[in-house]
């Protein structure tokens, strides 16, 4: 308990220097900017998957930083490290009326320099096809220009309620690959629901086919491997018509033209936050990042599915990790060059790297959840590790005790579930426990894969609020409080394995 109280203050006294207690910034930290032509040759940043890059790059000729959230980006604009971030410009309108960004401004790109029409997608030539003539009707009775001032003209009230959109569901669903971060384009309101423009078009589209709809939100530069990878039926966020994406998938007519616009640090504004007392700060960052649209029920979902894939994962990692280690052990050198190699390859590859090929190859074309499949990536790493750990242990115990209990006529078996396997467990335990607490950490990256763990509820939070620290600091404290309980559980056990009154 001491050690989570200290890392908490720890986190606390970090952040605070940064948020509550900010002190005044230096005035290079401002765009001072009057056009977008003030930002040629200068650093600015690009959401990861998008196409800002080239602009940046090749028209503004500056160096292009790629972020896979909003808020990482707009935090380095306030603090100076960016001198500004690129975006569609009817999101950084929005972003620019967000609270807590009042000392921002943005900057329209000419639509000589970019015009992008953008549009969804599918690997499906017939589901482009009937998306086509729904949005040549939607646009022929004047819904889909409804839709555009309501969501896209000027600043959108996204506190709004989505329109109720029935569907019959007598032809099946339609899995539809998005985002919750592209204000205000598709985003998480209020009950985790997803709102947006494109969020509507593919409700609205649903309903005209007469299938259900599922949403599968993930990362924005997963959206399209996701599509390609024929696990949704089609896609839609604020994805560019490119020539480039072309070659992946197939896009639909444009659903909206956007230019691009540059957000930066007003004329004279100063980059540090205003100050605040520690309570307001604690009180501010709960009711906007917690209270406000119900968003602490995202972080207790994401929790759930945090544990849920953990201990799924320890399990049957630990049935796999039994079954390698015999094969590492096993007299036949065939069988123990298989587990060799088996050990060598999951634990010579980073662990995102094994989540990624199992989800898009492995599983590629199967009906599986993403929760299952990431179990499965989970559990053949958990199986690697435990079969080590095991086999350590084993072989830490004394062969003069296996001898002994040969020679009063135990079996090869018996000797081994009697007086190996006992030890063995004991001295494998730390090891145990530490990989399942670098297993619950490790499952942090399964947003890419279109699943709400406890880290993607905090990023999702963080693209609403535009809150830097605290859904980061809540995370953290969250895991860090996960960690120490099971580490305290384990510890639990042990002792009570090897007799120990505390």
């Amino acid at each position: 308990m001491k050690r989570i109280i200290a890392v908490i203050l720890l986190l606390l006294t970090t952040a605070l220097p940064l948020t509550a207690c900010g002190t005044n910034a230096d005035s290079e930290n401002e765009s001072g900017a009057e056009s977008y032509e003030d930002f040629i040759g200068k650093t600015i940043g690009v959401t990861l998957g998008t196409i800002c890059d080239i602009v940046a790059e090749d028209d503004l000729q500056g160096i292009a930083t790629h972020y896979s959230d909003t808020s990482a980006a707009l935090e380095d604009v306030r603090k100076g490290r960016l001198d500004g971030f690129m975006t569609d410009l009817s999101v950084v309108k929005v972003l620019a009326a967000e609270p807590g960004n009042e000392n921002f401004e943005y900057f329209p790109i000419p639509e000589d320099i970019f015009n992008g029409p953008m549009g969804a997608y599918s690997i499906d030539q017939d589901v482009i096809d009937r998306f086509n003539v729904f949005l040549a009707e939607l646009d022929a009775d004047g819904t889909l220009a409804k839709m555009q001032t309501r969501w896209l003209d000027d600043v959108p009230d996204l506190d709004s309620p989505m329109p109720d959109i029935p569907a019959a569901g007598e032809n099946g669903t339609l899995t539809v690959a998005t985002t919750g971060a592209a204000l205000p384009f598709s985003f998480i309101g209020a009950n985790n629901e997803l709102k947006g423009y494109s969020i509507e078009l593919a409700m609205r589209f649903a309903a005209h086919e007469g299938m259900h709809i599922e949403f599968a939100e993930m990362e924005f530069g997963a959206m399209i491997p996701y599509v390609a990878a024929g696990r949704a039926d089609f896609g839609i966020a604020n994805v560019s018509i490119t020539e480039e994406r072309k070659k992946s998938v197939i896009f639909s007519e444009p659903i909206y033209n956007d230019r691009l616009g540059i957000i930066a640090l007003l004329p004279g504004a100063s980059s540090a936050v205003q100050s605040m007392s520690f309570s307001e700060w604690i009180s501010t960052g709960i009711d906007r990042n917690l209270i406000a649209e119900d968003r602490w029920k995202m972080i207790l979902d994401g929790l759930g599915v945090t544990m849920l894939m953990s201990m799924l994962s320890q399990l049957l990692g630990t049935a796999l990790g039994c079954f390698v280690c015999w094969m590492l052990m096993h007299r036949i050198r065939v069988i123990r060059t298989i587990g060799n190699a088996y050990c060598a390859l999951i634990r010579g590859l980073p662990i995102v790297v094994i989540l990624m090929i199992t989800y898009y190859i492995i599983f590629g074309s199967s009906e599986f959840s993403g929760v299952l499949i990431a179990v499965a990536a989970f559990t053949m790493t958990t199986g690697a590790t435990v079969a080590i750990i095991l086999k350590g242990a084993i072989e830490t115990v004394d062969p003069v005790e296996i001898e002994a209990a040969r020679s009063i006529g135990f079996s090869a078996a018996k000797a081994f579930f009697t007086v190996t396997l006992p030890q063995a467990i004991r001295r494998a335990l730390p090891g145990y426990t530490n990989g399942f607490v670098e297993l619950v950490k490790a499952t942090a990256i399964v947003g890419y894969i279109a699943i709400q763990d406890l880290t993607r509820a905090g990023d999702l939070i963080r693209s609403r609020t535009y809150d830097a620290f605290f859904p980061l600091i809540l995370v953290a404290i969250i895991y860090l409080i996960v960690t120490t309980v099971c580490v305290l559980l384990f510890q639990f056990i042990i002792r009570k394995i090897n007799g120990e009154s505390r």
